[in-house]
This record gives C-alpha cells, sequence and structure tokens, in this order.
C-alpha cells in the first residue's frame, strides 16, 4: 500500500518527564509546561519529555521529531524514533519519548514537529525566556 493514511492527532504535549509503567503501559507526564526560564543563553535543559497520541493509523510507519526555533527557522535537533507498527486503525496507540540535553540557542519561541513517514502531522510549541533578575523585597 502506498497510500499514507493521515492520522488523528489526539494528543501531542510537552513536559519535562515522561515515565511509562512497566506493567500497565500507562503513561505520566512530569511536568507539563508552556513556557521554560533560563538564567542565560545558550541554556541545557536537563530533559524533555514528549507524548503523543493517535489513532486511524494502520502499518508500518516511520517518526521523526523535530525542535524548531521559530525566530529564525533554525533546527535545534531531529530524532527518529524506532518505526513502529500500528495493527488497526481502530486502535489508540500513545507514544512517550525522552530527549536528554536540549541547548536552546536564545530566548523566544520554540515548536516540536512531528512527522510521519516526512509527513507533518503534528506540532507544538512553547516559549524560552530570559528568567528576570529582579528580586522583589
Amino acid at each position: 500500500m502506498t497510500d499514507i493514511v493521515k492520522p488523528s492527532i489526539q494528543a501531542f504535549l510537552v513536559s519535562d518527564q515522561v515515565i511509562e509503567d512497566s506493567v500497565t503501559r500507562k503513561k505520566s507526564l512530569i511536568g507539563l509546561f508552556t513556557h521554560l526560564q533560563a538564567v542565560s543563553f545558550p541554556f541545557q535543559h536537563q530533559q524533555m519529555g514528549l507524548y503523543f497520541c493517535l489513532t486511524d493509523a494502520e502499518g508500518a510507519y516511520q517518526f521523526d521529531i523535530e525542535l524548531i526555533y521559530l525566530n529564525t527557522e533554525q533546527l535545534v535537533c531531529r530524532a527518529t524514533l524506532p518505526r513502529i507498527v500500528i495493527g488497526d486503525r481502530l486502535q489508540i496507540s500513545d507514544f512517550g519519548i525522552n530527549i536528554p540535553s536540549l541547548i536552546f540557542p536564545a530566548p523566544g519561541r520554540y515548536e516540536f514537529r512531528l512527522r510521519m513517514e516526512g509527513h507533518l502531522i503534528a506540532q507544538k510549541d512553547f516559549n524560552v525566556m530570559l528568567l528576570s533578575t529582579h528580586q522583589t523585597a
């Protein structure tokens, strides 16, 4: 089959960490966020977790994740996941991955892009801001 069925994305979330229970396969998202604060740049974040959930897909797929610095459209990083086989279009499939040691070059807006077989299927943006050093008494 050469036609790629575009899945229905039910969730695409960014957190500090994704933990998967080894028995139930349930995922816990720790530290969901819409922005990060850094004391200086370039800023290294120890780990980020990505969670995505989809349905209406069947077959073997290659997923890629890109992190883009939107202010300049600079590619910060790219990760290719191991090939994923989904057996049934009615199946709900969810995935959690942890990405170690991301370096953010400057403050601004960043976006994770999820691609399946090269096709963009989901996006999630967030801000990275310089932490204010002003203290209130």
